[in-house]
């Protein structure tokens, strides 16, 4: 798949109904919202918006306490 962020070939794990875990080689480890997967509201966003929810919410998975990319992030 497609990096939802940068664009990068990267992997998607499904890890339970409510997510998936993206791993790119570019971003890093992260976990996005199935409902956010589902609508494309990630992809709807500039590319430097996309990845100002990485940088400026903390989600990237190298933190202690990885949040996930939910529709109210995004808003």
């Amino acid at each position: 798949m497609d990096c939802p962020i940068c664009g990068a070939i990267a992997e998607q794990i499904w890890t339970t109904i409510a997510g998936v875990t993206i791993i790119c080689p570019m971003c890093g480890e992260f976990d996005v919202a199935s409902s956010v997967m589902a609508t494309g509201q990630l992809q709807k966003l500039e590319p430097d918006q996309r990845g100002d929810v990485l940088t400026k919410r903390g989600v990237r998975r190298s933190r202690a306490l990885a949040l996930v990319i939910t529709p109210y992030l995004l808003a």
